[in-house]
């Protein structure tokens, strides 16, 4: 049986969700084994901005390919976001 609409857009953003969460915990993870946790996000923030803005995408429109880098950036900042553990 195939799923409608609203199901199989739920099921996406949740699949972006929990990528976006595993993503926070490995980079947390290797961040607190840094000397400096801040300044580790800062410069991987940094490089991965650097890498969505001149890796090679798949043919598309070039309105499409704005979104989709300026999604991909919202997310880096989103799971990269600076931090202090209460």
């Amino acid at each position: 049986m195939a799923e409608d609409e609203e199901t199989t857009t739920a099921r996406y953003i949740a699949s972006n969700i929990s990528t976006q969460l595993m993503l926070k915990t490995i980079f947390e993870i290797i961040g607190t084994m840094s000397d400096d946790p801040d300044k580790y996000r800062v410069r991987l923030k940094a490089k991965l901005f650097e890498l969505v803005d001149t890796i090679p995408l798949a043919a598309m429109t070039p309105t499409r390919e704005d979104k989709v880098r300026a999604f991909v950036r919202e997310t880096i900042n989103t799971v990269l976001t600076n931090s202090r553990p209460n």
